[in-house]
This record gives C-alpha cells, structure tokens and sequence, in this order.
C-alpha cells in the first residue's frame, strides 16, 4: 500500500485532491488516507505568492509576503519559501526535502546571520517565522502514526462533511496528541481541522475560508489557524498560482536559500 502523507498546513496553502468517491461505507483510514493525500507548500510544478496575516489577542495585525516554489523529484516534495516582505525578514527563505523514509529535512536561511542551518530535534516545534504554524507543521506527516475513527457524519455550513479523529501514536514525534477534521464529502477537502495537544486541550483550529476550483482542482485560497492558548491567529491568502516546469535541482539546495 502506498505511504500517503500530508501536512497539517496542506489545507492552508492549497490542495489536489482526488475525485470524489461519495460512498458511504467508507472506513475511517480510507477517508483519512484520501484527505491526507495534499501538498505541504501548495501545488507542485508551480509558484504560489500568498500572504501571511498574523493577528495578536488585541486584533493588532501584521502582514507578510512570501514566495514558494514547488515541485515533486522522484515522487517527493521539494519547497522552498522566500519572505519577500516587510524588511525585518524579507531576504529570510526556508526549504522542505521530503526523504524516502517518510521524513523530511529542513534548512532555514536567516539574512541578518548570513548563514544557513539545519532545523532539527525540539526547534521543529518552534513557531515558524512568528506564525501560527509551528516547523513540524511543515512537514508531511505519515498517516500510519495515528490511528483513524469515524465519527458521526455533519453538516458544516449547510455542507455535508465525514468526520474523522486521528489518535497521534505516542511514539510519533508531533505537537498533538489528538486531531479531529470535517472533510467536505464531495472532494475529501478538510473544512475545518481542530489539534489538541497531548494533554487533550484544544490548541488550534484551521479553518478554509475561501475555496476556487483551478483546471479542475479545490484549491484554498484562504485559510485561517486560531490558537486557543494564546488568542493569536495566522491568516494565509493566495494572490497567485503560476504553473512552472522549469524548475531546476539547484535551486532545491541549502546553499540555494542564500541565493534569491
């Protein structure tokens, strides 16, 4: 059976899903395994600019422009982020490798250091670039490190959705202990996506706000992560998607981060 993977962050920044099945018999890990099958940094073979809308408790707002470049090599994920704005972390670039394993490895270039380095261990649970998304949200998880149980089917703004809970193996390096995801039956999109960290309080909820069909494809081009311990939220909107085929080996490198 093939490894399906997904990032917690996939339904933020933009889904291919598969077509839809429609059948009601379906078994939680065959949900699962159709939902988690997304990208981690939008459609691969493409150049997605999108903004990052970070929000305090008091509703203060900051926003930030990022780049990402993505392609599959040999079946894998490659991308790179480039932070293009405002100037205190403009020049800032980040690079995802998924590994055959079901890892991932992953490098972050900090302009004011003028260096890169490897992102590894307890950083990956660091918020990334003050977001409401932590590193290890950037990677694709495996599905085999939970376990699935459906619950009982609901309908999210009047649409009908599956409602699966994935039970984090305790031995899986994650943030959560517990993940519960209304996914849009249609398509197999996650509309709404709540974390509860190990302890079993709720953390997060992602939310897709705002969804475009492009050749074919639900694509989110609007999603929202509230954090409930500390009433901050991360908004990300997608302004642009440009399919690119010519993306090279070279700009999918640590030392291509310092580059732009």
């Amino acid at each position: 059976m093939d490894r399906t993977r997904r990032s917690f962050v996939a339904v933020a920044l933009c889904l291919a899903l598969p077509a839809a099945a429609g059948a009601e018999e379906l078994t939680a890990e065959q949900i699962a395994s159709k939902t988690l099958a997304g990208n981690a940094f939008g459609w691969a073979g493409a150049k997605t600019v999108m903004r990052m809308v970070l929000a305090d408790k008091d509703g203060k707002k900051s926003e930030r422009i990022l780049e990402i470049l993505a392609r599959r090599r040999d079946g894998l994920l490659q991308s790179v982020v480039r932070f293009r704005s405002p100037p205190e972390v403009a020049g800032t670039a980040f690079l995802m490798l998924e590994q055959k394993d079901g890892g991932s490895e992953q490098h972050i270039y900090l302009p004011g250091l003028r260096r890169t380095r490897r992102i590894v261990g307890r950083e990956r649970e660091g918020s990334f670039m003050g977001s409401d998304f932590s590193y290890s949200d950037m990677r694709r998880a495996d599905t085999r490190e939970a376990t699935h149980k459906r619950l009982p089917d609901e309908a999210l703004g009047g649409i009908p959705t599956y409602v699966v809970e994935s039970l984090v193996k305790p031995e899986t390096k994650s943030l959560y202990g517990k993940i519960q995801t209304w996914i849009r039956k249609s398509d197999f999109l996650p509309l709404r996506t709540r974390f509860f960290d190990k302890q079993g309080k709720l953390a997060k909820t992602l939310y897709s706000r705002r969804i475009k069909d492009i050749d074919g494809k639900p694509m989110v081009m609007e999603a929202r992560m509230e954090n409930h311990l500390n009433g901050h939220a991360t908004m990300l909107i997608v302004d642009s998607i440009e399919r690119r085929d010519d993306l090279a080996d070279a700009q999918f490198t640590p030392t291509a981060l310092e580059h732009p």
